[in-house]
C-alpha cells in the first residue's frame, strides 16, 4: 500500500473535500480521487461519502484513520533515518494569522537556505484548530497563542514572546473619553484562545451594548479600526506596527499580554526540522526585541 495514497485520504478527511485536499497536496482533484479509488479497491470498502461539494469519511474510514496516520508517520520516520542530518522530507507547520506575516516568511527563507531538500507545508488556522491538527498527527508543529489549559505531556511547548496589549483607535484622532465612548467596539473573539485572555484582563473597558462585531482575526480587526469602523483591544504583533500612521495605539497596563508559543509533539516525525523552526522563531524574536 502506497503511503502517499494514505496521505491523500488523510487530507480529504481533514479538509472535507477532494478539491481542498488536492490544493493542500499540490495535486489535481482527479489524482486525489484516483488515489482514494485505489485504496477503496485494495481495502474492499467505501471510504468516502461523496457529494457535489464535499467528501466525508464513512464509518469504516473513521475506524481506519488512526492506523493510517501511524503508517504515514512511520514511513516519514523511516525516510528521516536514511537522511543523516534530518533536514529533508515533509514538514507540516501550522500558524495563526498574525504568525503568517510575522514569522512564516523567515521560516520559509531559512528552510530554503538550511533545508533545501525539505518540503514545507504551511497551514493557517485558529489556535484551537491547529492544536487539534497537531494532536491528530495532521501537523508536525504549530505557532499558536498559549493554550488556556494544561497541555498533555506528549506536547512540547516553547514560549516565543509575550505581546503587549494596546487600545486601538481610528487614525489621526485624539479622542476624548466621551468621543471614544461613542465608537463601537470590534472584539477579538472571546471564545478564541487569545481573545479569551484579553477579555479577562480588559473586558471591563468594553460596553456590551456597543459591540459592533466579534471575530477571531486580529489583522481584520486592525484594518477595520484603521478605516474608522470602531475601536478595539489588540495584541501587538510585529505587523500591527505597520498600521502606525493609520491608527492611534495606546498602551494598556495590568494584563500579562498575549503569549505566543511553538508547539510540537515528542513523537514528531521530523524532530530536526522542528528544532530548526524553533531556532528560527527564537532568533527572530531576539533580533526584533533586541
Amino acid at each position: 500500500m502506497d503511503t502517499r495514497f494514505l496521505e491523500s485520504l488523510l487530507a480529504v478527511a481533514e479538509t472535507g473535500s477532494i478539491a481542498a485536499a488536492a490544493r493542500q497536496q499540490g495535486l489535481t482533484a482527479a489524482a486525489v480521487s484516483q488515489r482514494i479509488r485505489v485504496l477503496e479497491a485494495e481495502l474492499g470498502a467505501t471510504l468516502l461519502n461523496r457529494t457535489a461539494h464535499a467528501a466525508l469519511p464513512t464509518e469504516t474510514c473513521f475506524r481506519l484513520l488512526p492506523a493510517a496516520r501511524r503508517l504515514v508517520r512511520d514511513a516519514e520516520q523511516l525516510t528521516n533515518r536514511i537522511d543523516a542530518d534530518g533536514l529533508s522530507g515533509p514538514f507540516r507547520l501550522g500558524a495563526v494569522s498574525t504568525a503568517l506575516s510575522d514569522n512564516v516568511p523567515t521560516v520559509i527563507q531559512q528552510f530554503r537556505q538550511k533545508a533545501p531538500q525539505a518540503v514545507l507545508t504551511v497551514r493557517p488556522g485558529t489556535s484551537a484548530d491547529l492544536y487539534e491538527g497537531l494532536r491528530s498527527g495532521a501537523l508536525d508543529a504549530a505557532i499558536t497563542v498559549a493554550a488556556p489549559f494544561e497541555l498533555p505531556k506528549d506536547i512540547i511547548c516553547r514560549t516565543l514572546e509575550a505581546q503587549a496589549i494596546v487600545h486601538a483607535l481610528p487614525p489621526e484622532r485624539d479622542l476624548s473619553k466621551t468621543e471614544a465612548g461613542k465608537l463601537p467596539w470590534i472584539v477579538y473573539d472571546r471564545q478564541s484562545w487569545g481573545g479569551r485572555k484579553l477579555w479577562a484582563d480588559f473586558g471591563a473597558l468594553v460596553g456590551e451594548e456597543h459591540i459592533l462585531c466579534e471575530l477571531d482575526a486580529p489583522e481584520t480587526i486592525a484594518q477595520m479600526v484603521s478605516q474608522g469602523a470602531g475601536q478595539a483591544i489588540l495584541p501587538v504583533w510585529q505587523g500591527l506596527r505597520m498600521h502606525g500612521p493609520e491608527m492611534t495605539l495606546k498602551d494598556l497596563q495590568g494584563g500579562a499580554g498575549r503569549e505566543m508559543v511553538f508547539l510540537r509533539k515528542h513523537t514528531c516525525a521530523a524532530p530536526v526540522l522542528a528544532d530548526l523552526v524553533h531556532k528560527v522563531l527564537r532568533d527572530q524574536v531576539i533580533s526584533t526585541h533586541g
